[in-house]
This record gives C-alpha cells, structure tokens and sequence, in this order.
C-alpha cells in the first residue's frame, strides 16, 4: 500500500539506467521474496509423527490467543484458535490432559491428549522436547536481535550516507521479519511536509511514479499519516483498517494490505520526526506477535540511529559553513598580505628604477637592467625599447627580448606596425587581439606575413622634450597574461626615465649637470616616499577627523605601560569618556555639525591632560585617557577637569551648543585585571554607570560597581526566567481620573515584579538594565498580553482604555505593529482598547521606522500617547511630525505646580496647546489636593497620581469601587 503518493526522496540508483530506487533497494535484499526457515520446534513436530506411539494429540503455541501448530492425526479436527479465557474450559469439557512445553516468565505452549493417556511417557517427553525447542529458538532470535541491533548502530556510525543507512537497516531488518514492503518517511512538524528517502514496495507500484514529498492533510490522515500525528505505532490488520475507514479515523491509500505495522520516530526530545512501516499483502505472511514486538524494538533504535545521523548531518553543514567563512575570511587576509607586499615590492622598484636612471654604464646594459625591473612588476617576458630617427623616419631596436621572435628586427622606414601606431598616436596604447584585428581591417596597422599571434600588447611613447624619440612595449601570446590599465601607467612612469636616460646621452656635454639634476630628483622622490611612509603610518595609528591616535594606538601604548607598571610597580590610570546625547546633536544638526563638535571637544579634553597623558579617540563620540605614572587621585584631578571645562558653550557655525561628558575611571587590579583590555572595559562600565545615574559626572571602578554589575547579570537572567512565567511579573493599575468630574477615563497599566520572598520591585530598580536588549521588547509583549487577557474577560467588558508603555527598542522594531495587532485579535481585544504610552528616545533613534510603526497602528484604532512630555531634546517636534492622539506632561512640571510659576507658566502652555491640536492631555504626578486646583483652573483635563490611588494589583483594583471613591478624592479642598 502507499500511504502516502511520493516516491523515495534520496535516489538509490543511476536515474538513467532506467531503475527505480525501490528496484535497487529491493535487489540487496536476499531472498527477494521473504521465506522463514523450519524452528527448532518445527523439526520436532515432524519427527513426531514417527516416535510418538498415538496420534490423538495437539499442540497450541501460546501469542495473543492460542493457536494449533501441529498435531499427531492430521485427520481429526481440533480448534485452529482458542482463547485464553475459553483454552480450560475446552481442556474439561474434551477431558484431555495437558502438558506445558516451556517456561521461563510465561509458558510457551500446551500438549493436549486425551485424559487416557495421561500417564503416556512418550507424549511427556514429547512436551518436553517442544518446551526445550521453544527456549531455543526464542534465544536464537533474540541473539539474532541483538545483532541485529549492533548493526545498525555501527552502520549510524559507519555509513556517511543516509540512503546507504537506510538500504543497510533494510537488509538487516530483512534478516528478522518479513521485510519485502518496507519504507521510512521523515517528517517537518510546523510545515506538514512528509518526504519518503525510503520506500520499497513489489505490489504498490503507484508510489513510486509520484512527487518526492507529500503534504499531511489533517482533515484526511492516512495509515503513515495517523502515526505522524498520534505519535504512538499502529498495528493493523485488512479488516481494522476497513472500521477505520469506515469511522473516518484514517484512510488507506493504495492497495489495501492485509496487515500493516508503523512505528513513529522521536529524538531525545520526544518530538516524532518520522516514521517506518512494513506490510504484507498475503494473509498467509501475516505477522505474529514476536514480529510485531521485533519491529517495534528495531524502530526505538531506527529512530535513535537516525536521530545520530541527522544531527550529524546538520553538524557537518555547520562545520562546512564555519569552515567556508573562515576560508572566506583567510582569503581576504591573505589578499590584504599580498596587496601590502605588492606595495612595497612595488616602493622598492621604483627606487631602483630612479637609482638607475643616474648610474653609469653603456645603454644595452642600462636597457638589461631595466628590463629586470619591469619584469618584477609585471610579465614582461616579451620585452623591447624602438628609437626612431626624425630626420630619417628610421625604427630601430637597440633592445629586443622575444620568446617567439629569434632573430633580432631590423631598422625599417614607411611601415605601418603596432610601434609606428604608437607614435603617431603619441599616447600609450594597450591593445588586445580584438583591437588588433580592428586596427588592420580599418588599415591603421598592417597585417604581418603570418597570423597575429599577440593576445595583449602594451606601448609607451618615449619623448624628447615634445619630439616622440620612441617606444616601450611588452606583450603577451598567452590567454592567461592580460595587460590593465594600472600596468599602463606604471610603464608610463618608466618612460619617463627612459626619457631622461636618453636624453643624458645624445647631450654628453650637459652629463655632469644632468646627472646632479637626477640626483636630486631621486632625493626629492626619496624623501616623498618617506613622508608618505610616515604618513601612512600615521595614518594607521591616528584619527582622521581628529588626528587623536585611535584605538590600535592606544592598545599598543597600554600594552607598554602595563609591563612598566608590572615590571617596575608605576602607577597607571585609565579614562573612558563618552560625549552625552552626541547622537540627538548629530541626527539633529547634521552629520558635519557633529563632526565639527568632535574635533573641538578633542581640543578641549586634551587641555585638560597632563603632558605625558594620552588621549585617542575610540569610534563615534567615545575617547578614552592613558596616564601613566597617575595615581588614583590624579585621574580624578583630570576628570574634574574635563567636567568643568565641558560646562563651557561650544560655538560651530553660529551656534552654541552645550555637550557634558560621562567619565569612567580606573586603577589596576591584580585581582581583577589579568591583561590591559580589561582595564578598558572596567572604564567602560564606569561610564555606563554615569550614563544611567543621569550624565554629566565621573565614576571611579571599584569592588563595590564590579558586584553591581555581576548583580545586574544575575538580575538579567532572573528576570529572563520570569518572563517564561506568569505569577513574578505583575501588572499593577493606577487610575486616570476626569479633572472636573473625578469619573474614572482610563487606566495605566504599571510592571510589578514580585519576589520570592513576596517583596514588590518598581520599574526602576530592574528596567535601566535592559534598556536597548532584546529584552526590554519581551517585556512589552509579555505586559500586552497580560493586559489583553484581563480585557478579553467577560466581566472586565466595560472597563476603560488601558495604558501600557511602550518601549523605544519595541516601537523602532519593523515587525512590533504586526505582532500587537496579533496578539490582540487572537486574544479578542479591540485595539481601541489599549493605547501605547511611548518616551521620545525612539523617535530620536530610528524617527522613521517609529513613525510607520505608529500610523499602522493609528489605522487599526489604536492610540499612541507621547509619555513625560516636555523633558525631552525637541518633544514639540515630535508632537508636529508624529500621529500621537495624546500627551502626558512630565511629573517633574506637575509636582513644582504649585511653588513655581516657571512651572505653572510651561502646563498652561503645555494644555493650551493640547486643546487647540485636539489632543488628550493627562498630567501625572497629582499628589495634592492644591496641585488638582490649580490643574483644574488651568483647564487640564485628565490626571493621574498618588492623590487618586497608587498602582494597585487586579485584585485590589477589583475589590476597590473605584468611582465613587474618586469623587470623594476629587472634591474641592
């Protein structure tokens, strides 16, 4: 049968010879039609007939029910099959006498004879001998089992090809039961998709003309199919399949067997990821019970094998990858070598072709000497220098290297060659086989006696001032050699001094002027090398923007004065110091604005160094200060310094900018410091801790910060293993009340963690942490779906909108809009329901993606407010740019509302604003009775706030009538 329509995925043959992978399959397993050899037993059953001194006896072998395996009279009937429950009951009313043939955990079989021959010793013996055969055989199949088993473990560790695993399980298979229809399907669980590497069948041709996979339909499962999903084997015979039909439990698919047998496949995990099955179509090869329980034995360690196998696989694709990529990565290196190794072969030339241009000697040894040269460069194995004479028209070639060409040219006039096309067109020329072609069929060259046989030519005209004297050229016969335009150039370069060479000869008597100018411009070139030497060295170790040395500099420099201060005990200070909101100036003003910021807060810093203090800049806005010989308190000397002198305004293009700094310092530790990168990092972490405790500030590293922050570890992983609960992380509800009326509009829905011990931690002792980690988007999610939970309730159907804040890492994410919308609909919540509280720090990061995160969100209904308005960079741009439905003034305006009039001045500003944009406006922060009159005076609609209620767990909230007792709370002091 075919359980499902697809033929083996991993071809067992030569597609072209014309056989199918179930033929090639089918040939290694011997016989090709499956016979069982006579047992133990059998033998003795046949050789009964003769020693046995009465034939009125039987003998059923004990399965599922007991069934006749052989008896002395083939003419007298007896039962083919008794049960256990009606086995005695048949013995007593028969009277026969019963002997049982094995032992052992159960008994295998009985020998039945009438009750007269009770006392019949050859029938006893008979028992005996059939008990004995029993054991036998079982114990050769069991060590046949066992073999069976070793070989296809040794054949998972073995055979690198998974279709060779799979012929050889079937040849073994084939050993211990009825294997001649045999196939293995592996299956992907989130797609449904069912492929079959495997699949053997001589009655179900169908299957193999079919696709290679199949996709399980759930609402149709078949035999394979119902292994798949149930996760458990299934044994049936013809007739359970035809109720399973007939109950629309499952299905066969192509020739109906007359029994069949799946077992699925599980990992480690316990997760089935494929299945294997036999079957027959003769009712006379139906399997017994110790066929069914080898089958499934073989299947637990098929599955274990395979398992191996796959990851292994997956392993190897793994390895394959990594080792790709770092071939990838040592190719690029080695390119890096090779192109820093041309470069200084390439120096090293050009000063020896400069030193041979002032040297002594005759002009054929000058040319063999020049032509060694050009051949380091370049191929240049077919090499020769043309001279032509004006007065004459005459080509000459004093020098002439050709591996083709044996005989040396001979001066020629009037003709109309490669070299006399150089000089007419008095530029280099670089021409390949096409373009020569081009050249003699429009008549600019003419055709030698023979074929053109260059592939690439490459010539330079030789000048006398402005008079072409003649030409240098290389060429190539090889496919292999082609000449490039960089090649052209440096042949130029090479001209130049042939020039200068030639023209020192045909002007003997200016020699001694000509060659101190040649000496002198090769000093000029000299020190030009030099200087661009040094300043590429220079270039290599500094900052180009601010010429500070970069961060190789600085390793390099802290390398060294760590060994001084291991080796002679000198004192050693680092700084890491990080300009504070660079990025909004930079977003904001323009990249060139906070180019020229960076380079006058290098100045700065460095005026607050020490003269033997090195300060590099590390990328971005980061710098960091190396002080050797510094004590501790000479590092915070420094670091007051840099503090106050950044308190000073920086003017760029008729601005005046303010930008403090956040400052990291740390001293060496033997305890905690093993090499100089930690001190870095140590000072990194010191500045992290001034940039979450507000900016502007210095900290020192010390035991103390180290615990905090292996702490905040230890919290990061807590908290990860609390968002996979739901009984730690707890959404707490405070109030949003009507300024005027007191009724309850909306509710802010605040993150509580509670503690083992049943303390309650805030926001704020747990949030800074993962504030920008994947983490902190979790969070979001994880309070979104507590929240749409508690609305999706039947009785919480009334219940106001609920604020949830957002996060700037959640809202810049591209994906976060779809997966809220989501999460609401499975959930049944309409968006309505819900509005997003969002702080300006995403809109400052990625402003577009925000935006287009909060007009998808807008179009479903959804509301965004803009959280802790007025404490931002530029939070009224934000308000215009931005489709917030809403804005919640800062608390730090609301809670001076009533002591400062700067305060009192900004609201009114603030909520004037809101009603002329048509905008909700909450003011948080209401502690007081008087803080809510002059709100209300203000005309400010909404507020939130201790004087209302504190956040309150769902069950306070429910236990409390909220409105009112808000009524009470509002009432005119």
């Amino acid at each position: 049968m075919n359980v499902f329509p697809a033929n083996p995925a991993t071809p067992m043959a030569d597609n072209s010879s014309g056989n199918s992978a179930a033929d090639v399959a089918r040939s290694n397993i011997e016989p090709a039609r499956w016979t069982q050899a006579d047992s133990s037993a059998d033998v003795l059953l046949r050789s009964a007939h003769a020693k046995v001194d009465t034939t009125a006896w039987a003998w059923y072998q004990v399965g599922e029910d007991l069934h006749l395996a052989g008896q002395g009279d083939a003419a007298q009937e007896w039962p083919g099959l008794l049960t256990a429950d009606t086995f005695h009951a048949f013995c007593t009313a028969q009277r026969l006498c019963l002997w049982p043939t094995g032992s052992g955990e159960s008994i295998l079989g009985w020998l039945l004879a009438p009750a007269s021959h009770a006392g019949n010793l050859t029938l006893s013996n008979l028992a005996r001998g059939l008990g004995e055969a029993l054991q036998t055989d079982a114990l050769a199949r069991a060590q046949n089992t066992q073999r069976v088993l070793y070989e296809i473990a040794y054949l998972a560790s073995s055979v690198r090809e998974r279709s060779a695993f799979l012929r050889g399980v079937h040849q073994q298979l084939a050993t211990l039961i009825d294997a001649e229809n045999f196939y293995l399907a592996l299956y992907d669980s989130p797609s449904g998709e069912i492929i079959y590497p495997y699949y053997v069948d001589v009655i179900d041709t169908y299957a193999r003309e079919c696709a290679t996979y199949d996709t399980l339909d759930p609402s149709r499962l078949s035999l394979t199919g119902q292994v798949l999903t149930s996760g458990q084997p299934l044994l049936i015979d013809s007739a359970g399949i035809l109720t399973a039909e007939h109950e629309g439990r499952f299905f066969c698919v192509g020739d109906r067997p007359e029994f069949w047998m799946g077992a699925p496949l599980k990992n480690a995990s316990d997760e089935v990821f494929g299945m294997i099955a036999m079957q027959v179509y003769d009712v006379s090869r139906i399997y017994s019970v110790e066929d069914r329980a080898l089958f499934l034995v073989v299947a637990r360690h098929v599955a274990m094998a395979l398992d191996r196998i796959l990851h292994r696989d997956d392993l190897e694709e793994t390895v394959s990858r990594r080792t790709a990529e770092l071939s990838e990565l040592n190719r690029a290196l080695m390119q890096e070598i090779a192109e820093r190794k041309r470069a200084e072969h390439l120096q090293g030339a050009l000063f020896q072709i400069a030193e041979l241009s002032s040297r002594h000697g005759d002009m054929m040894e000058f040319f063999q000497s020049l032509h060694g040269i050009v051949g380091e460069l370049l191929y240049a194995q077919n090499f020769y220098i043309a001279l032509v004479d004006s007065t004459t028209a005459t080509v000459s070639f004093p020098y002439y290297v050709d591996e083709l060409l044996n005989d040396h040219p001979t001066p020629r006039r009037n003709r109309r060659g490669l070299t006399e096309y150089v000089i007419r067109q008095r530029r280099p020329c670089l021409i390949d086989l096409a373009e020569a072609t081009r050249l003699v069929d429009t008549g600019e060259i003419e055709r030698s006696g023979e074929s053109i046989k260059l592939r690439s030519w490459l010539g330079i005209p030789l000048f006398d001032g402005d008079v072409v004297r003649g030409v240098l050229a290389v060429q190539s016969y090889s496919t292999h050699v082609r000449y490039s335009l960089r090649d052209q150039e440096l042949l130029t370069f090479v001209s130049r001094h042939i020039d200068t060479a030639l023209s020192r000869r045909s002007a003997a008597e200016a020699l001694h002027s000509a060659n101190h100018e040649l000496e002198e411009r090769v000093q000029n070139r000299t020190r030009e090398l030099d200087l661009a030497n040094a300043r590429l060295q220079h270039e290599n170790s500094h900052d180009a923007l601010t010429g500070l040395p970069n961060r190789s500099h600085l390793l390099q420099r802290l390398s060294e004065a760590w060994l001084d201060h291991h080796g002679e005990g000198e004192q050693l200070a680092v700084m890491f110091i990080d300009l504070d909101r660079f990025k909004v100036v930079n977003d904001s003003l323009g990249h060139h604005f906070g180019d020229m910021l960076l380079v006058q807060a290098a100045a700065r810093l460095r005026s607050c160094l020490r003269e033997n203090d090195l300060l590099a800049r590390l990328g971005g806005d980061e710098f960091a200060v190396l002080s050797p010989g510094a004590p501790l308190d000479t590092a915070v000397a420094i670091a007051e310094r840099i503090l106050a002198a950044f308190d000073l305004p920086f003017h760029i293009d008729d601005h005046v900018v303010f930008s403090s700094c956040s400052i990291g310092i740390v001293s060496p530790d033997s305890q905690f410091h093993n090499e100089p990168a930690d001190l870095l990092r140590d000072a990194d972490t010191a500045m992290y801790r001034v940039k979450n405790g507000g900016r502007d500030s210095f900290v020192v590293f010390n035991h103390e910060l180290r615990r905090e922050v292996s702490d905040q570890v230890e919290r990061e992983g807590a908290l990860r293993n609390a968002l996979k609960r739901d009984d730690e992380l707890v959404p707490y509800f405070q109030p949003i009340v009507c300024v005027n009326s007191g009724q309850l509009v909306a509710l802010e829905a605040l993150i509580r963690w509670r503690q083992p011990d049943g303390r309650i931690i805030t926001p704020g002792d747990f949030l800074p942490a993962v504030e920008g980690l994947r983490l902190i988007g979790r969070l979001d999610l994880y309070m979104l779906t507590r929240v749409a939970v508690i609305l999706a309730q039947p009785q919480h159907a009334d219940w106001p909108p609920v604020h949830v804040n957002c996060s700037s890492y959640s809202m810049t994410r591209p994906e976060f809009a779809d997966d809220v919308l989501a999460l609401l609909a499975r959930h049944g919540v309409a968006p309505s329901r819900i509005c997003l509280e969002l702080t300006e720090g995403a809109l400052v990061a990625e402003p577009d993606l925000a935006r287009r995160s909060m007009q998808r969100l807008a179009d479903h209904g959804m509301s965004v407010v803009l959280d802790d308005f007025g404490a931002g960079f530029s939070s009224l741009s934000y308000v215009h740019q931005y489709r917030f439905s809403g804005l919640k003034i800062d608390q730090s305006f609301i809670f001076e509302l009533t002591t400062s009039p700067r305060s009192r001045a900004i609201v009114r500003a603030i909520v004037r604003m809101a009603e002329s944009l048509d905008l909700t406006l909450v003011a948080e922060g209401v502690e007081d009775a008087a803080t809510l009159a002059v709100l209300r005076e203000m005309g400010a609609a909404q507020a939130q706030g201790y004087y209302f209620a504190q956040p309150m767990p769902l069950e306070e909230l429910l236990l409390t009538t909220l409105a009112p007792r808000l009524q009470v709370l509002t009432q005119e002091p």
